[in-house]
């Protein structure tokens, strides 16, 4: 394998890596239970609903245990205000049966990205021994393409978190299941400060990740001189 080839495939091999990581850094943040607990304590959101903590701990729980497949559906009798009713109602439930296709779909991706960045991984280690060097400086550039286009979405995000969700939706979704009334219980559990604070979290820790991936690829440049 020549230089430009090593190149390219370490360069992919460190996009698809920073993807796969990524996306199970979504899929970690995102079925957290303690930091529903925290969100839910700090925006104060039982009471506004009307709801007790432990009946909305048992929605939320139904909500991720759904969309992990432990239940087959989102049908769940509970209590607001002082009155006994469905929790989920029509449109809701059919808006988390697209959220389930789509975390399917991303786990997928997941999967995919990090077969294949170890297959580069395992083709660059048989055929690029002479160009190790060349190897290392094409994952990071890899990483530095993948960069950009988080830094990109996070200051879009940090600027606008508003147009930012809606084209995130508009994006992801070829319905408008995900426009929910004010008055939806699926809404009032994750209003838009927690989206906010749940996707600042999520590129936190994929900073953190992807801070030690970079600093262990500048090691073994720096080794290799």
């Amino acid at each position: 394998m020549n230089k430009i080839m090593t190149r390219i495939c370490a360069a992919l091999l460190g996009f698809l890596l920073l993807v796969s990581v990524g996306l199970f850094t979504v899929d970690g943040c995102c079925f957290r239970r303690s930091f529903y607990e925290s969100e839910y304590a700090k925006l104060d959101t039982a009471r506004e609903m009307g709801m007790a903590h432990g009946d909305l701990m048992e929605a939320t729980d139904t909500l991720l245990d759904y969309l992990k497949d432990r239940r087959d559906d989102l049908d769940l009798r509970t209590t607001v205000n002082g009155e006994t009713v469905e929790m989920f109602d029509a449109r809701e439930k059919a808006h988390m049966t697209d959220v389930k296709a789509l975390y399917r779909t991303a786990m997928s991706v997941a999967r995919i990205a990090a077969i294949a960045a170890a297959a580069l991984a395992l083709l660059l280690i048989l055929f690029a021994k002479r160009h190790r060097k060349t190897a290392l400086r094409g994952i990071l550039a890899g990483f530095g393409v993948f960069g950009l286009l988080l830094a990109a979405a996070a200051v879009y995000a940090a600027a606008d978190f508003y147009h930012f969700w809606r084209s995130f939706h508009e994006l992801l979704f070829d319905n408008d299941l995900w426009q929910l009334y004010p008055d939806e219980r699926l809404i009032q559990m994750v209003p838009q400060q927690f989206f906010s604070d749940l996707v600042m979290r999520i590129v936190a820790v994929f900073a953190g990740i992807a801070a030690v991936l970079t600093a262990a690829d500048l090691t073994a440049q720096k080794k290799m001189k």
